[in-house]
């Protein structure tokens, strides 16, 4: 199998389901993904994505702090809110196929992109040209 590391914002929102691109390639914000063990996985941003031969797609993201967000429905309290393990290690990978849902914790106003650059995860620094994509608040299911 072979993999293929792509990280032009376009390229990878044209990879993943709906919103879960337009909002989280190349923007600052918070997000959670629901992952199949019912876990949230926080994260801020989507560095880049990985394609294997076989079509497996591989996510680059760049974790939040880890917890229940500020403000949440009761509903989803009682969710395990995975996070950076410890300060500073913020960087992981994710199987797209582990991913039943996305949602934003962030107010669409309060979402910013970053402006001046954007942190891959092989050191490579790029300026960021994305913009703010279309609001949405309800994520849509990856599958």
């Amino acid at each position: 199998m072979t993999w293929t590391r792509i990280t032009d914002p376009e390229t990878v929102t044209g990879l993943l389901p709906a919103w879960l691109g337009r909002r989280m390639v190349g923007l600052r914000g918070s997000f959670g993904l629901l992952l199949t063990t019912g876990d949230v996985m926080k994260l801020t941003s989507i560095a880049a994505a990985h394609q294997s031969s076989e079509g497996v797609i591989l996510l680059d993201v760049l974790l939040d702090h880890a917890g229940v967000p500020d403000g949440i429905d009761q509903a989803w309290q009682y969710k395990h809110f995975l996070g950076a393990p410890v300060p500073g290690a913020t960087l992981a990978t994710v199987n797209l196929a582990q991913i039943v849902a996305a949602v934003e914790f962030t107010v669409v106003e309060m979402a910013q992109n970053p402006g001046d650059v954007t942190v891959l995860f092989n050191d490579e620094i790029e300026p960021d040209q994305s913009e703010a994509g279309t609001a949405e608040a309800v994520g849509q299911a990856a599958g």
